[in-house]
């Protein structure tokens, strides 16, 4: 993808470009003493201050995971310019040369570590579509896990029995593998990339690659005595320089980026590589105590480094899994939640019914068979109301789909607005929605019908197009149990029926009203079989109709009011 730079991106570069001309020029010309050493050191100083300032510019309108990657490139380049700035201060300030082994050295080998963070972090990957993510637990076990290597192979030879020699190779040694392993955690994600983020990448990839090989070379010159600030040692690492800053200016002028769905089983490396530390500190401990030939102090502190480690990074790896188990727990109960709800309109579904009538309908007859409970107590009824919203087809015929789902949506808000806390509000299918109205009197059934009624007929709904329309809806309503004097006569999915053929009723009858059925005082139903439609026109003996129209709702509502 080719990028074309603003002007003052092109004049930026330029002047870095400049400044690695003019040190080049001057590693040529200049002898080695103060002035080519502050120069030097200055030219570096500058040209990671241009790094730190064009990563923080990427900070701004970025997403969430777009930021915290910027953020970790941002805390590289600070902590490789703090190591500069204490080669410079004694170089410069102190005049004098840099100790080798040199104090500064473990913040540059650490600075390579939030750069791994930054490329595990993959925000050029849509979060739906992500397996496995970055965690700052995952990011800690990396951090400890370099510190600890860096301080069982490099320190003992800095403080404990100080070797120039022995300090040199150990730390090319980690300070190489390091450089490898950042280079082949960005070329992994480079080549899994597409799109915009895709060049990120490459550019990241160019600048890393010479950063590594200019950095191994300075460090084998210094150990070899031939490395001096200024020299032509220095080039490769200043370029380098340049193409980080060249990077972060490409990001910005590349704008808004899509995270890509085209990965679908991405897994972070970087959370293998934790999962592995814990295994790797007990077999370098054995290597330590067992087959190296270092002094008995360089093995004594490698143990007790190993003893701690294990701890620390043992606690870690208990808080994290901590962390995951509750991560898994919010997980599944978010599953749950989603297999149980309506995608549309956010209500239930009939999997909930499925998954709750059997406790639902357990509390009711438990009520009625308790021998504490006389027959007078309340609120011990479960009742049924089916709702349909009347002419809804004509809304999707008249305004399309989209204004159809949306009304929908509205109606569900009206309907739990109608309802109480402890009903539940089902979308039963279509336009079609069912109340389970818990812990409720059947006497009082036709209260929740009036408050359903009044909220979706009375005021009108307000679609997105802008267009004010106004529809009610029939109910159709029955009790479980249906009968008090034998509570089991009959199922909830027989009373399901009957709030069924009620609602049948109730659109027959006209629509904008609710029909109840309810069993006569003291009847006993001897099978498990609920009337048929015919039966309950019919057949007084079996059931009484409670048919509540427009009149009559508003002699309810008036009636609730006035309680």
């Amino acid at each position: 993808m080719d990028v074309s730079l603003a002007k003052t991106d092109k004049r930026w570069l330029g002047g870095l470009w400049l400044l690695v001309s003019v040190a080049a020029i001057c590693s040529l010309t200049l002898p080695h003493a103060f002035l080519l050493r502050a120069l030097g050191d200055s030219i570096q100083c500058i040209l990671l201050l241009s790094f730190i300032v064009s990563a923080s510019l990427n900070l701004r309108d970025q997403d969430r995971r777009a930021k915290r990657f910027w953020m970790l490139i941002l805390v590289s380049a600070v902590l490789w310019a703090s190591a500069q700035l204490l080669w410079t201060h004694c170089e410069v300030f102190l005049r004098r040369d840099v100790p080798n082994p040199f104090f500064g050295d473990i913040i540059l080998f650490l600075h390579l570590v939030p750069f791994m963070g930054a490329m595990a972090i993959r925000p050029d990957i849509d979060r739906a579509a992500q397996t496995a993510r970055l965690g700052s637990l995952d990011f800690l076990l990396l951090f400890f896990w370099w510190l600890y290597l860096y301080f069982f192979l490099v320190t003992p030879w800095q403080y404990v029995v100080p070797d120039a020699r022995v300090y040199g190779v150990n730390f090319d040694t980690v300070y190489f593998s390091e450089h490898l392993v950042l280079l082949t955690a960005v070329w992994s994600v480079w080549r899994r990339s597409s799109g915009q983020w895709r060049r990120i990448y490459s550019e990241f990839f160019a600048a890393a690659g010479l950063y590594a090989c200019a950095s191994i070379a300075a460090g084998v010159a210094i150990d070899f005595g031939v490395y001096y600030t200024g020299s032509f040692y220095d080039m490769p690492l200043l370029a380098s320089m340049v193409l980080f800053t060249r990077a972060s200016l490409v990001s910005r002028r590349l704008g808004e980026r899509e995270p890509s769905k085209a990965e679908s089983k991405t897994q972070s490396w970087i959370a293998a590589m934790a999962m592995a530390v814990a295994a790797s500190l007990p077999l370098l401990a054995i290597w330590a105590v067992f087959f190296s030939s270092a002094p008995a102090k360089v093995g004594s502190f490698r143990l007790l480094l190993t003893l701690a480690g294990i701890v620390c990074i043992g606690g870690l790896r208990s808080w994290k899994q901590y962390a995951l188990d509750e991560e898994l727990d919010r997980a599944n109960q978010e599953l749950r939640e989603a297999s149980l709800t309506d995608v549309l309109t956010g209500a239930r579904n009939r999997r909930f019914l499925a998954t709750t009538i059997d406790n639902d309908v357990r509390l009711v007859l438990r009520a009625y068979s308790s021998a504490q409970c006389e027959q007078k107590n309340r609120n011990r009824d479960l009742i049924f109301y089916l709702v349909d919203i009347d002419h809804f087809k004509a809304i999707n015929d008249a305004f399309g789909h989209d204004q159809g789902d949306d009304f929908l949506v509205q109606i569900v808000a009206r309907l739990s607005s109608a309802i109480r806390y402890s009903d539940v509000l089902i979308r039963w299918g279509g336009e079609e929605f069912l109340v389970l109205s818990r812990l409720t009197n059947r006497e009082e059934a036709e209260i929740l019908a009036s408050r359903v009624l009044h909220a979706v007929g009375t005021e009108p709904f307000r679609l997105a197009n802008g267009k004010a329309i106004r529809r009610t809806c029939s109910i159709g309503w029955a009790v479980f149990p249906w009968s008090t004097a034998s509570p089991e006569g009959l199922g909830y999915s027989e009373i399901l029926r009957l709030a069924d053929q009620a609602l049948y009723q109730a659109k027959d009858s006209g629509r904008n009203r609710a029909v109840g059925l309810l069993a006569l005082e003291g009847s006993r139903i001897p099978s498990r079989s609920a009337p048929n439609d015919q039966e309950v026109r019919s057949d007084p003996r079996i059931c009484r109709v409670v048919t509540l129209g427009p009149g009559e709702s508003e002699q309810v509502d008036a009636f609730v009011q006035s309680i």
